[in-house]
């Protein structure tokens, strides 16, 4: 036990780390483990898929797991009838962004006879973007807005990121040759995104102003799972359930809205009010099986079923007033992914690993916007694993996502009025395309 709080410091003492890029469906960025982060795995990521897996470890053990992420997005947009075409290039055109970024995951697990214990901190949800300047109206003396790029009424630069805490706990029913485990996750939640704005909802450049939203919450939620082996040191199949915030969904985040407007007298109003936001993250089940043919090779296959549907609306409003700053939809849908991947030892310290998998989008085209963009992804893994010395092992892949493009132009329904009253939103039709590029590395020592 001493052992496992030394741990836990090293694991809570790190947890200020900066959150990764959404990699899956939705706003899911749960890539820690590379192709060892699965529902029938036994490494400490077991604490998030399965946390059944980690009653089949042995010992104690320290996990710490980094991807490096590359992302290239560009959204273009060309004129509607709602939108304003008054200055050329400033609502039509292509917005672009190139960011890199860096995930941390870092887990603790022990065992003590057929009970074992984990603790661990990592960012399954999020996402975080700075897009590109629009060159052509850097200090542009009438008109200083378009330069944040033809995305601007949706994202400038953004953040929004759940962070997990969690601590595990399995029983391993070795006559049955089963394990079950519990987790319990403390959610911190983080949103701040800066846009433009107008009073009126459009893209009226003359009425162009900002908003700055800043808020957080703090949730809780569950996981369950088991894990059988099937066959004694061949097969084994895990499901796992990971809850929904508080069971029934999250509480309102809570912080700020500062909104810079332009009046019609041409004057500016400057306000800072309090204020919260409706946000929701998903329930996910997720099953799995590996199987080793021989001692020296496996074949896995795993997939997910995501409850992204629970994602209606973001509402943002002011507190003092009860009056509402933004109302808009998102009508998300539920997803799945599935994945295949196998491993060969080449030699007794050395894997080598790979797989492939898809990931359907849970965003519509009816609501497709630049701030939270999803796409149908493959995805494409190669990498290795080697015992560096004695109980510590290194691992590096490095993925490659392949984003399905994307055209809805005619199709946005984000400028139709919304039913609280609220302001709409200008139309956010258009092409969307993304390649995304991951390196992971984690290691894992045994003591």
């Amino acid at each position: 036990m001493r052992r496992l709080g030394l741990a836990l410091g090293v694991v809570f003492g790190c947890g200020a780390l900066s959150p990764g890029e959404a990699l899956a469906s939705g706003i899911s960025v749960a890539r820690f483990g590379g192709e060892h982060g699965h529902p029938t795995t036994t490494n400490a990521t077991a604490i998030f898929y399965n946390p059944a897996g980690i009653g089949m470890s042995d010992g104690t053990h320290l996990f710490a797991d980094v991807s490096l992420a590359w992302r290239k997005t560009t959204y273009k947009h060309d004129l509607v009838g709602t939108d304003d075409g008054t200055v050329p290039g400033a609502n039509d055109g292509t917005g672009k962004l190139f960011n890199v970024l860096a995930s941390p995951m870092l887990g603790v697990t022990t065992k003590i006879g057929d009970l074992a214990l984990g603790a661990g901190f990592y960012v399954p949800y999020g996402g975080q973007s700075v897009w590109d300047k629009n060159d052509k109206f850097e200090d542009d003396p009438q008109y200083a807005g378009p330069v944040d790029g033809v995305q601007r009424w949706y994202v400038m630069e953004g953040i929004i990121r759940s962070s997990f805490v969690t601590l595990a706990g399995a029983y391993h029913i070795k006559p049955a040759r089963l394990s079950v485990g519990v987790s319990g996750n403390l959610i911190f939640t983080t949103v701040d995104t800066v846009r433009a704005k107008t009073p009126s909802g459009n893209n009226q450049v003359s009425a162009e102003g900002r908003a700055y939203l800043h808020a957080t919450g703090t949730d809780w939620s569950l996981g369950v799972g088991a894990l059988y082996e099937a066959m004694p040191k061949q097969l084994w199949v895990g499901a796992s359930y990971q809850s929904r915030p508080n069971l029934t969904g999250m509480k309102k985040l809570e912080g700020n809205q500062r909104t810079l407007l332009v009046n019609a007298d041409g004057t500016y109003s400057d306000g800072d009010v309090p204020a919260s936001m409706e946000h929701e993250l998903p329930d996910v089940i997720r099953l799995g099986g590996r199987y080793r043919p021989a001692d020296d090779m496996e074949i896995r296959l795993f997939g997910d079923y995501t409850r992204w549907s629970v994602l209606e609306r973001h509402i943002v409003k002011n507190t003092d007033k009860d009056s509402f700053l933004l109302d808009q939809e998102r009508s998300w849908k539920d997803t799945f992914g599935v994945r295949a991947g196998f491993s060969k030892w080449v030699t007794q310290p050395l894997e080598v690993y790979g797989g492939a998998g898809f990931s359907s989008n849970a965003v519509p085209d009816s609501t497709l916007e630049p701030a939270l963009p999803d796409w149908d992804a493959l995805s494409f893994t190669a990498g290795g694993r080697y015992e560096l010395v004695k109980d510590l092992f290194g691992s590096l892949s490095y993925t490659q996502l392949v984003y399905l493009p994307r055209d809805t132009n005619g199709k946005n329904t984000l400028t139709e009025p919304n039913p609280s009253g609220a302001v709409p939103n200008p139309d956010a039709g258009g092409k969307y395309k993304q390649a995304v590029g991951v390196v992971n590395l984690n290691v894992d020592f045994a003591f």
